[in-house]
């Protein structure tokens, strides 16, 4: 990606080859053409490119679209309400569950600066409005012009004020429609179910009676498939690509995802206060700041910052979860540097007894260096919120102090800069991808941080333009199902947490590849029948319905995907964290955190598939109740208090044992796993994290590597 939103193809513009091209590719016949005539083209000639530059620009509008949805997310963040508005088109319609509350833009924001803002652009200092939008599962039309996405929401709203504060929590699902406005991707039509909402001080409970099926846009195949392969329309006015232009869109898709996994993988290895390896991504001439305490220089003081946080690795009772969401990755013309901007929410016990809430954005830039591995150059992170679990963001305030020797910063970072505590809004160096023009920032309040802490990256010499031939073309098909591999398999990634939420075993089985394999019980499932009976046995209710009524809610949040696509673009390995709540009637949510460390997918008919299908569902940590969070757990064996009279909840899933159907992997198999003791330790004690994979910078191998799960169990 380039740093110009506006003039970027990727996110901005589909080519589109002619129709007659298509037709060609396919061996059907093109206008002008005798019927059943084959005609066969070689790899490089003028047809097969542009239908590559048309697939290319199919595969960037799916990342578009997802990035649009995100931009969201982050003007939100800081009230840029008329920002938030110039992303829908003319007509769009905001609907509520099923209703239309709003139409056109104008209405719609009016609707988010009088509902969020107060009326006025901007959230005064200590306002919060975060409303995450994550899980997509987009897919694109037959022609390329329209999309929809289904998401999951999550918002926390409030102003803190020390006697007057109020906080609240709400969310939903989102299953939105995005079309092509001229060149650019907006939003037609936003389309949202609430589900859960609450004051801070007792939680969120259900909105409703029963939680309805909200409704899905695709099948388990087209969840696979998002970008149709077939001949079709699109933007018809954008030129197609030469070849060059091709190779360098996909080398920018590849690095985008590269860059997305390490800025994923940092996460992880905080969670963990694994700081060697935090260490490891950062260049040598990397900077961190934490905004308003410092700036660290290079390795060493970035440890010494990061030991702030304590020594390496987590203590009994501690959580140190970072969750890193809705990013947006640009990656510079020269392909030598790339900077992104996200959002991470903190679950943070720094000792039992204590739990804190924080909120903050970064904005980080990374460096590709000559063995053409990724790094981090420089990491900012501001601050917006932190606060006492027991009081919660309305009521507490908490700003970190400068921390002195022998962790002191090497350089000093502005206190004024922070978003916390000062009218401040950090930079967004990307115009409005919906308008081609720079963010206006709201009266009253300064944008922040777009200076460098790092030289830039020398750019490569120009290189003159080579002869298309056949083995390029190849090469530039296989990168891009590399590319659109990351997309499908996200999809299916998230569709599987859907289906699991929605006791879908229909669907879910048909996510699952001929061989897939999934635990139960007491084993392993193999297969998408023996998956299906295994589910349909286990659990007594299957999807919701008008006579099968669900009274509450089990949400299972994939976030923070890491997925490595492998270099032929058949198979992926999937890392995703796991953020568990629900919503009950009567009993106020409380979370688990965990993580699906090992799935896999695999290319089957020219479709992605789950291979391996939550091999294990790992919990972290897990709230005894909402009120105590992750800072008091339950001593053992003492029971669950009893819960608040409310409603009957009839028909609810309940786990009742395959005792007919043994599993086709027997659990009694793997009585030597060398990973067993991490399946018996729980929280408050600190249960080993094992890693799919190796430090993506210097190969440092984690204590608890598992490459391919099942394999470390033992089985072959």
């Amino acid at each position: 990606m380039t740093n110009n939103w506006k003039s970027r193809g990727r996110l901005l513009r589909l080519a589109v080859a002619p129709l007659a091209a298509a037709c060609l590719w396919l061996g059907a016949p093109a206008q002008g053409q005798p019927v059943g005539r084959v005609v066969t083209l070689t790899p490089d000639s003028p047809e097969n490119i542009a239908l590559l530059s048309r697939d290319v620009g199919r595969a960037e509008s799916l990342r578009s679209i997802k990035n649009l949805q995100y931009l969201y997310t982050q003007y939100a963040q800081y009230g840029l309400w008329s920002e938030m508005g110039a992303q829908f088109t003319d007509d769009a319609e905001w609907m509520m569950d099923d209703k239309v509350a709003f139409t056109g833009r104008d209405a719609i924001t009016r609707h988010l600066r009088d509902e969020f803002g107060g009326g006025k652009d901007g959230l005064p200092v200590g306002g919060l409005h975060a409303d995450f939008l994550t899980q997509p599962v987009v897919t694109l039309s037959y022609d390329g012009g329209s999309a929809t996405g289904r998401w999951s929401e999550f918002a926390l709203d409030g102003q803190y004020s020390p006697t007057a504060g109020t906080a609240r929590w709400s969310g939903g699902m989102q299953v939105n429609d995005y079309v092509m406005d001229g060149n650019v991707w907006k939003i037609a039509r936003v389309h949202a179910y609430s589900q859960f909402a609450g004051p801070y001080e007792t939680g969120f409970i259900a909105t409703q009676k029963n939680f309805p099926l909200v409704p899905y846009h695709y099948s388990p195949g087209e969840a696979g498939r998002p970008v149709p392969d077939q001949p079709g329309g699109g933007d018809k006015n954008a030129p197609a690509m030469k070849l060059d232009e091709i190779e360098h869109h996909i080398q920018s898709m590849v690095d985008e995802q590269t860059v997305r996994n390490l800025q994923n993988i940092y996460g992880y290895y905080i969670d963990r206060k694994m700081w060697s390896d935090v260490t490891d991504l950062f260049t040598d001439n990397g900077a961190l700041e934490r905004v308003g305490q410092g700036i660290w220089i290079g390795p060493k003081s970035i440890r010494r910052a990061l030991e702030t946080d304590g020594p390496e690795g987590l203590r009994r009772g501690q959580v140190n979860d970072h969750i890193q969401m809705n990013e947006i990755v640009t990656v510079d013309p020269n392909g030598k540097e790339a900077r992104a901007r996200g959002i991470e929410l903190g679950m943070l016990t720094p000792k039992l007894g204590a739990a804190y809430w924080s909120l903050s954005t970064f904005e980080n830039r990374f460096a590709k260096g000559a063995d053409g591995k990724w790094r981090i150059s420089e990491m900012r992170i501001y601050p917006q919120m932190k606060a006492d679990y027991d009081l919660g963001w309305g009521k507490s305030s908490i700003v970190d102090a400068r921390p002195g020797s022998p962790a002191a910063p090497d350089k000093p970072s502005p206190a004024q800069n922070v978003p916390q505590t000062n009218a401040v809004i950090p930079a967004f160096w990307f115009a409005n991808p919906a308008t081609g023009k720079a963010v206006a920032y709201p009266a009253g309040f300064k944008a922040v941080g777009d200076d460098r802490l790092t030289p830039a990256a020398d750019a490569p010499p120009d290189s003159a333009p080579t002869a298309a031939t056949p083995a390029r073309v190849a090469e530039a098909r296989r990168k891009l199902n590399i590319a659109k591999g990351y997309d499908a398999v996200e999809n299916i990634s998230n569709t599987f947490g859907f289906y699991l939420n929605d006791t879908k075993w229909d669907d879910m089985a048909a996510l699952v590849s001929d061989q897939g394999t999934r635990p139960q019980g007491t084993g392993f499932y193999v297969g998408r029948d023996h998956l299906y009976r295994a589910m349909t046995e286990t659990f007594s209710s299957g999807p919701p319905s008008r006579t099968n009524p669900r009274f509450t809610l089990s949400l299972r949040q994939r976030l923070q995907p890491v997925i490595d696509i492998g270099a032929d673009g058949q198979r992926a390995k999937i890392r995703t964290r796991l953020l568990l709540y629900g919503a009950h009637p009567t009993i106020p949510a409380a979370f688990s955190s965990g993580m699906y460390p090992d799935d896999m997918a695999v290319v089957e008919d020219g479709v992605w598939k789950l291979s391996v299908a939550g091999e294990v569902e790992e919990s972290y940590f897990a709230s005894t109740n909402y009120k105590d969070g992750w800072a008091r757990p339950r001593p053992p064996g003492t029971p669950p208090p009893p819960a608040p009279a409310g409603p009957s909840v009839p028909r609810a899933a309940t786990i009742l044992g395959v005792v007919d159907f043994p599993p086709d992997i027997p659990w009694a198999l793997f009585q030597d796993f060398r990973l067993k003791g991490l399946q018996a330790t729980n929280w408050p004690d600190i249960k080993p994290m094992w890693f799919a994979y190796r430090n993506p910078v210097s190969g440092r191998t984690p204590p608890n590597y598992c490459a391919v799960f099942l394999e470390c169990y033992g089985y072959r």
